[in-house]
């Protein structure tokens, strides 16, 4: 059964490490990279997501023309 948040992967990482799983297979078994077994093995708390800049409305550039109309 595949986790279901990063924060559940993590444990099953650091779980599979305990057993004795090599990292190859760590990322074999739940179909992740090296660096995604490095940090779960590194941390407990999965980094938090960055969060993405704002993007422009579509009615950016008429904006000044609504705001005039009656």
């Amino acid at each position: 059964m595949q986790p279901k948040s990063k924060v559940e992967l993590y444990a099953a990482i650091r779980r599979d490490a305990r057993a004795g799983l090599s990292i190859r297979a760590i990322q074999r078994k739940h179909n992740v990279g090296f660096r995604t077994v490095e940090k779960a093995l590194a941390s407990v708390w999965p980094e938090p997501r960055k969060p993405l800049p704002p993007r422009p409305s579509r009615l950016d550039p008429f904006k000044p023309l609504i705001d005039q109309m009656p």
